[in-house]
């Protein structure tokens, strides 16, 4: 683990984000996560950000970091990170995921992104699409995609299929989960075992699914970990162009095939060891079957990606160390 003179805070407004945890790890920062449960849409939105930011400003105050990371979206979070900056003599550095650029929820704010990328040490962002717009910004940028982490051996998970596919989700609306219910009907031999809060599903979903797939509702760590190190294949869609799929990276780092959605900046990354499948019934099914096929191929592969990303990696991460040495 990278080590850090400095006194380092990552700062993340979500109950969970693995990224960050890693990425916190490496660098040696304390993290926290800072959420608070919303009560209604607007009104609640609103009190649960004014809440996340001063305990955030409380975190901050207590810990007196010379550096502060912090994730964006959203942006409030790089806010109070920079009036603290400005205040106490500290840096920031903003960590900007695809939703900061592209989400229409955020697209009124990437005029402010643009000008706390200006103040902040760096700015992080995780594909070459995002890269040519901070470039245009003219701020200090870094593209970080691949964030290794040490995954336990995880609890043993049964499996019930002759070919076992998990299929990583937090049953947001980019994710086609009912594609994947479609297809699986079409592939009785194969079982799927669907992560995430199976509260989120929609209702008028969970009479579609077929017997062969299985939510697994929250997993613990151990679990989960056991379930991606175990499954035959790990499937991670999204409609979304220009998204990296933390699911997919999780693969890589376990050293499990993959199965991920065909756009470029999938293709880019995961060259190796991976399936890419249009987003459509036949798509899928075809692409499962493929890897069924091609399984001892993808095996091999996965491992040498795993090493080119973990190589680039450490390339990365003493960049990110040098700037964090600069005074």
């Amino acid at each position: 683990m990278a080590k850090s003179r400095l006194k380092i805070t990552f700062i993340v407004w979500a109950p969970y984000q693995r990224r960050a945890e890693i990425l916190a790890e490496q660098v040696g920062a304390s993290i926290h996560f800072i959420y608070h449960r919303r009560t209604n849409r607007l009104l609640g939105t609103t009190v649960a950000y004014a809440m996340q930011a001063l305990r955030t400003w409380r975190v901050l105050r207590q810990e007196c970091p010379d550096v502060v990371f912090v994730e964006n979206p959203p942006i409030f979070c790089a806010l109070v990170a920079s009036f603290y900056a400005q205040r106490y003599g500290a840096r920031y550095v903003i960590d900007s995921h695809t939703g900061a650029f592209l989400s229409p929820k955020w697209r009124w704010s990437v005029g402010l992104h643009r000008l706390l990328s200006k103040g902040a040490l760096v700015t992080i962002v995780h594909n070459t699409s995002q890269e040519k717009i901070v470039k245009k910004w003219g701020c200090r940028y870094l593209v970080i995609a691949f964030t290794p982490g040490s995954y336990p051996p995880g609890e043993h998970y049964l499996f019930d299929g002759q070919f076992n596919v998990a299929v990583v989700s937090s049953f947001r609306e980019d994710e086609p989960v009912d594609l994947v219910f479609k297809a699986a009907a079409l592939l009785p031999e194969v079982s799927f075992y669907i992560t995430g809060d199976c509260a989120r599903i929609a209702p008028s979903l969970l009479p579609k699914k077929p017997e062969n797939c299985y939510l697994t509702g929250y997993l613990s760590y151990e679990r989960y970990v056991g379930l991606l190190r175990g499954v035959d294949a790990i499937m991670a869609l999204t409609t979304g162009n220009h998204t990296l799929l933390m699911g997919a990276f999780e693969a890589v780092s376990v050293g499990t095939p993959i199965i991920v959605s065909d756009w470029p900046v999938l293709r880019d990354y995961f060259s190796l060891g991976t399936v890419h499948v249009p987003n459509t019934v036949e798509g899928i099914c075809e692409g499962v079957c493929l890897a069924r096929r091609e399984q001892m191929i993808l095996q091999r592969e996965i491992l040498v990606l795993r090493e080119q990303l973990e190589a680039d990696w450490v390339r990365k991460l003493a960049e990110l160390q040098q700037l964090l040495r600069e005074r």
